[in-house]
């Protein structure tokens, strides 16, 4: 798994150049991510299922889930990919001790986190695609919990379909929030026709974030 120094940096609030970083900045994102990628062991476990679409819900294995913006993401799809993804407990301490020790490389090392696990999922489904028959089926961009109207109290239907407690140490506070926290849950469709491709902000509708990308 490979991640970019100048996505950590984007995370941080720069432009996404090293130069614009301080040296000391762009040196301890370099150090924060040796020591993640030496002690972190992702893991992740997904479904793979037949789904119904229609303008207000989708309905696969027994869930439905009532998301508008879910449907229009999957709109077209006719199978879907449950996924649920975790960077492990061991990153959650990291971030927790550096959060005694030294504030500052523990928002870097939050950085870092966030973009490893994505990294790790978009490798994640490309392994999905690679491993599996979907019949010359499309698949969309991911589509998480917390996304526009797509309420997070579904986690909960996909880590017991997924046994996530049991395969990969994942489970959920009374709040619906994923613990160990650097974890994804997301849903994938595939479908005849291929989407544009767009980006991962172009999914959410907060539109004055400082992370969104442009596209």
């Amino acid at each position: 798994m490979e991640i970019s120094n100048d996505e950590v940096l984007r995370y941080l609030g720069y432009s996404g150049a090293d130069g614009e970083a301080t040296g000391r900045v762009s040196s301890m994102v370099k150090e924060l991510r040796a020591e993640l990628e030496k002690k972190v062991i992702p893991k992740s476990v997904y479904g793979i299922w037949d789904c119904r679409v229609d303008s207000l819900s989708v309905e696969l294995e027994g869930i439905t889930i009532n998301s508008k913006n879910l449907a229009k993401h999957l709109e077209g799809c006719s199978r879907a990919v449950l996924l649920a993804a975790t960077l492990g407990p061991e990153a959650d301490t990291i971030i927790r001790r550096y959060g005694v020790q030294d504030m500052e490389k523990a928002v870097i090392a939050q950085a870092v986190c966030a973009v490893m696990i994505e990294a790790y999922c978009d490798e994640t489904e490309a392994e999905i695609t690679g491993e599996h028959d979907l019949d010359g089926l499309y698949g969309t961009k991911r589509f998480s919990p917390g996304y526009g109207d797509f309420d997070i109290v579904y986690q909960k239907d996909i880590l017991s379909l997924l046994a996530c407690d049991r395969r990969i140490g994942l489970t959920l506070t009374s709040g619906y929030m994923l613990v160990p926290s650097k974890s994804i849950t997301a849903v994938i469709g595939y479908a005849k026709e291929k989407k544009p491709a767009g980006n991962k902000c172009g999914q959410c509708e907060y539109g004055q974030c400082g992370f969104r990308e442009n596209g």
